[in-house]
């Protein structure tokens, strides 16, 4: 059976220990870390409770960011990854979703950004090979131009290819890749390369940046997604990521059971 797991931003209005006993409590077999909850909380004690509890983490959610408007910003966000990376292996997970960076003012192209990411990941890929962590790049939605210039599995898969490391992957998102010419060859051209998923559905036409829809309610051709993911033979986690304006006003234990009877229902 494939292993479910719910990000943290799904209940987005829980605490760390309440997403991480309610998490639990649901049957879930992991959870998608978010750092900044885990801030809040307390990471040693953050640590303990997943312990206590025996909640895998899925993956790691954020870091990255790179480049950003100056060099010097985009060195604190490299900074910033190698001490998110530490935090994974402390958490026993083996993946840290990376996003890139903004197109900025201290570079001229988007090569050049390409250039400044390729150099920032075979930098950090030995580290994260001491620490037993994928870094998985997540290609984002045109619609979030601005927040980072990598859209498709295409422009990803570039900047894979260039850094030719086997700890640096993608991190496959169905709401921001859905609509991609000739997406199930894409999906099986990184074959061996996905290291975490993302799942969501879309609601048409969307009413805001954060109005994704639970599995199976929207016009994602979302099984075939699942089934050709399945094909290249990953077996991690699928994570249900819900940025949602309506969800986020359910009870959150109610949400969770959603999640899973969606999620069994495309899996079936």
């Amino acid at each position: 059976m494939p292993k479910l797991s719910v990000s943290e931003i799904t209940t987005k209005d829980w605490t760390f220990e309440q997403d991480v006993r309610g998490y639990a409590a649901a049957g879930l077999d992991g959870m998608g870390l978010w750092r900044d909850k885990l801030d809040r909380f307390g990471e040693q004690q953050g640590i303990e409770l997943l312990q206590e509890v025996g909640l895998p983490v899925a993956n790691v959610v954020d870091a990255g960011y790179f480049p950003r408007k100056t060099r010097s910003q985009t060195e604190l966000q490299i900074q910033d990854t190698i001490e998110a990376l530490r935090l994974t292996s402390r958490l026993s997970c083996d993946c840290l979703l990376i996003v890139s960076g903004e197109v900025g003012s201290f570079f001229r192209s988007r090569e050049e950004a390409v250039d400044i990411v390729v150099a920032a990941l075979r930098r950090l890929a030995p580290m994260a090979d001491e620490q037993g962590v994928n870094l998985a790049l997540e290609p984002i939605h045109p619609m979030y131009i601005g927040y980072t210039f990598l859209h498709t599995i295409a422009d990803t898969r570039e900047v894979l290819e260039r850094v030719d490391h086997p700890r640096v992957g993608l991190f496959l998102d169905t709401y921001h890749l859905w609509q991609e010419e000739d997406l199930l060859a894409q999906i099986e051209a990184v074959a061996g390369k996905i290291f975490g998923v993302h799942v969501s559905d879309w609601r048409e036409p969307p009413r805001s940046p954060s109005d994704r829809a639970l599995p199976g309610t929207g016009v994602m051709p979302l099984g075939e997604m699942l089934r050709a993911i399945e094909r290249t033979g990953y077996e991690g986690f699928y994570d249900i990521e819900l940025f949602s304006e309506e969800l986020w006003q359910w009870d959150c234990s109610r949400l969770l059971e959603e999640c899973k009877r969606a999620f069994a229902a495309l899996s079936k």
